[in-house]
């Protein structure tokens, strides 16, 4: 493993020849990148569960774990898989958010192509790598260019929005609903505050704003993210119209059966678990024209 600059795109190289891997890390590090090297199927899953990668070079003859005897193409088949299946979702141009380059000097046959194509590979790498047209230079920027990672800056919020996945039908609003991500940019538009929900940008009322952000404060204040309707703002016990409304704002940029937010039914509300809370710009937003405002900032702040 290499010391990595946080700034640079680092891939996952699944990769059990060390030759091979070299050049990949010659070639990665002239473009400016860095890379982790795993040999075994179970190893570079227990990396994905536990760290974020730009993208991946994923080998089709490896072992299965460390203590495996011989490298198998099944092996690398099944990763595929297993990998897609935690990274399922795309962009709106249909692409993968997270890109899985899968190469192999052993695919004589298009049927190994055609087979990893439908499980989820983006592209195709030929071994050696100098045989590839276009060059494995273009097909790195093409990867990270499809899932709209150039600026690595986005790549952490790219992830997230691989992993997400839809409630099954009946499914509570509790279970936890990976890499849906929700954060506050405090871009001012009139009378109206940005937000983002994954990669899509919307504008919300500043009163909107105002409970969202009190929402926000309870989960960093407390964890279970609970408070009351009338901690929130609510000026009765009668209801609460304030919550459908930020709710009808949101819920249109939510996944297909994922609900914003819970509610106990005794006057308490919370933002769904399943919603992780990123990135606040409390730099704008203390210098947001509403006092409420600037006050929210800083108790989050405070508060973590």
């Amino acid at each position: 493993m290499v010391n990595e600059d946080k700034r640079r795109h680092v891939a996952l190289v699944v990769e059990d020849d060390q030759e091979i891997a070299d050049e990949l890390q010659e070639l990665l590090h002239s473009l400016g990148h860095d890379m982790v090297n795993v040999p075994s199927q179970e190893e570079a899953m227990e990396l994905v569960k536990s760290r974020p990668f730009c993208f991946v070079f994923l080998d089709l003859q490896i072992k299965t774990g460390p203590e495996s005897i011989r490298p198998r193409v099944e092996a690398g088949k099944t990763l595929l898989r297993m990998m897609r299946e935690r990274f399922p979702l795309r962009n709106q141009e249909d692409q993968h958010h997270q890109q899985i380059l899968v190469m192999s000097g052993h695919a004589k046959e298009s049927k190994d192509i055609v087979e990893c194509l439908q499980n989820g590979a983006d592209d195709f790498i030929l071994k050696p790598l100098s045989n590839n047209t276009p060059p494995l230079t273009t097909k790195i920027e093409d990867c990270l260019r499809k899932s709209s990672r150039l600026d690595h800056a986005k790549c952490m919020l790219v992830t997230e929005m691989a992993r997400q996945k839809t409630l099954p039908p009946g499914a509570s609003s509790d279970a936890t609903v990976s890499g849906v991500l929700l954060s506050i940019t405090g871009e001012i538009q009139g009378k109206r505050s940005g937000i983002m929900i994954g990669d899509r940008s919307c504008f919300i009322p500043d009163i909107q704003l105002q409970l969202l952000l009190r929402l926000a404060h309870a989960r960093v204040r407390n964890g279970n993210g609970w408070t009351h309707k009338i901690d929130l703002g609510a000026k009765d016990e009668e209801g609460f119209r304030l919550m459908s409304d930020l709710n009808a704002s949101i819920q249109p940029f939510l996944p297909e059966g994922f609900t914003f937010y819970d509610n106990d039914k005794k006057g308490s509300y919370r933002i769904n678990p399943g919603i992780k809370i990123g990135r606040i710009d409390h730099g704008r937003l203390g210098q947001h024209a509403l006092k409420a405002i600037r006050e929210i900032s800083s108790l989050i702040q405070n508060a973590r």
